[in-house]
Formats: C-alpha cells, structure tokens, sequence
C-alpha cells in the first residue's frame, strides 16, 4: 500500500513539473546575466519597485503602462495559463509588432513563429513560469539581423503566475549595464 502512495504522489508531482513548463532541458537556459541592457534594465526596476512587502513577485494588476511610457514601444505582456500551459498575448509595443510583421494580441505564443525578437518565446515563458522568477533571452547575432535581448518578469494574480512583464530591445554588446 505503501508503495502505490508514493507512486501516486510520485506521479502527481511529474504531472505538476508538466504544467508549470519545469521540463526545461537546460537549467542555464534563460539566466538572468550579471549586466541588463539599459531598457532592460528599467524594466526590472520597474517591476521590483511594485513588489509588496516580502513578494517574490508584484501582483499583475499592479502592472501600468503609462507609468513606463519610454518603454511602451517594447513592452510584451503575455497572460499565463495552467491547464494547458500556454501564452497569450495581451500587449506587443509597436517596436516588437514592426521587427515581427504582424499584430500579436490575443494569439497563443504557440501559434506565432518563434523568429526574430518571439524566437524561443514559448520556451523561455515556460521557463518564467517554472521558476517563478525574471528569465532573459540573448540572440545570436546573425548575417542580416541585429541582435537583440529579451526579458520576462512574472506577476501574480488569482492565486497563480497570472501575467508575464517583458521587453524586447536591441542589443549590441557595448551597451549593458549592472543588473
């Protein structure tokens, strides 16, 4: 009896790793880097000044735009959902919608395709979601296309990561800053 306990909690705790994204192949994927782009930067700064009391997080309806109005253009927010987990946009700044070509609001991550500043979109949100922590994402620099940086920062909301904070910047080498 024993042992089918703890093969049913064995199960339940790989079906939970399952829906929270934990299932990442690389643990240094997505790390946060010792140096944040300027914007980036910002960004992240914006998102802790909204944290209450000891949070680990700010709450999603916290989140104001108009409060990071030089970041708006680059801004992502992308609503998080856990059975099954999947991404939708809620918000792509113009900057994002023009390097992409399409308007983005109210699709799936998962149904866009994963190229130009959403390359490894889905995978770096479900990483987001299974640490419960900011993720960043670095392209390679490419023949023909500027290289740029990304981040996620979670927010809570209705008991769970409810909202996803992000910005897509360009990002030549020299212009980091300390996180």
């Amino acid at each position: 009896m024993e042992l089918k306990k703890r093969i049913a909690c064995s199960m339940m705790d790989a079906s939970a790793s399952l829906r929270e994204g934990a299932m990442e192949t690389n643990p240094a994927a997505f790390s946060m880097p010792a140096t944040l782009e300027p914007e980036l930067a910002r960004l992240r700064i914006y998102w802790k000044d909204l944290l209450r009391g000891e949070n680990a997080m700010p709450f999603s309806d916290d989140i104001d735009l108009s409060q990071i109005p030089e970041l708006a253009s680059r801004v992502l927010l992308l609503q998080a959902f856990e059975s099954p987990v999947r991404f939708r946009f809620e918000h792509a700044g113009e900057h994002v919608i023009s390097q992409y070509g399409t308007p983005l609001e109210g699709m799936f991550s998962d149904e866009v395709r994963q190229q130009g500043p959403l390359q490894e979109l889905t995978r770096q949100c479900s990483a987001t979601l299974a640490r419960r922590a900011p993720t960043y994402f670095r392209s390679a620099v490419e023949e023909n296309q500027a290289a740029y940086a990304r981040l996620l920062l979670p927010t809570w909301g209705e008991g769970h990561i409810m909202l996803l904070l992000g910005a897509v910047v360009d990002s030549p080498e020299a212009a980091r800053v300390q996180a």
